[in-house]
């Protein structure tokens, strides 16, 4: 009887922890933010208020700076530029202009990265820029947490504005409000 009672007790235990990992905050206590397109060239200027560390870290893909703007110049799924600078807070607010140079889509934002398969990113002209989304990118999986109707014109420089409050995230395109929304956690992790 023992043995099934104290069975029962780790269970129970197990049950507990594995239901407390779920509430795990969605934003770490350290991040960095930075750059990604999909099948898109793109151009950024540098995030303020961040400190200029020169070139971000190039994670995946084929980026360049030109004239002082950082660019995708190929056709690729993905490609990712982080900037050299970690945020020591899980509140932090980051603007920056970008720009779509050509392609199907618009350009992405990255935010919360922990690393190359853990991350958020916001995307202006997503899903052959018919739409707006705030992704969860976690291992293989990428969930689309929140989605609006819009587009990005090409050539035209946008000023994106990006507040991150624990797992509340507002973003703007051209001081508009494009999105309030608190991020869950990804299930698929």
């Amino acid at each position: 009887m023992k043995k099934k009672a104290r069975t029962s007790f780790l269970v129970a235990l197990l049950t507990l922890l594995l239901a407390a990992c779920t509430q795990v905050p969605v934003t770490p206590t350290q991040n960095r933010v930075g750059y990604s397109a999909c099948r898109t060239q793109v151009s950024y200027t540098h995030c303020e208020p961040l400190p200029k560390t020169g070139k971000p870290e190039i994670v995946r893909g084929a980026w360049e700076v030109n004239d002082g703007n950082l660019q995708h110049t190929a056709c690729e799924d993905a490609p990712l530029a982080i900037c050299n600078y970690v945020i020591e807070a899980d509140h932090y607010t980051v603007w920056c202009t970008a720009r779509k140079d050509g392609g199907p889509d618009g350009f992405i934002i990255v935010f919360n990265y922990v690393d190359p398969k853990h991350y958020c990113q916001l995307a202006f002209g997503t899903d052959g820029n018919t739409q707006h989304a705030i992704e969860q990118i976690c291992g293989d999986s990428k969930t689309q947490t929140a989605i609006q109707p819009g587009n990005v014109e090409t050539g035209r420089w946008y000023d994106v504005k990006l507040a991150v409050a624990g797992d509340s995230v507002k973003a703007w395109l051209d001081d508009e409000l494009v999105f309030n929304e608190l991020l869950e956690r990804n299930k698929h992790k």
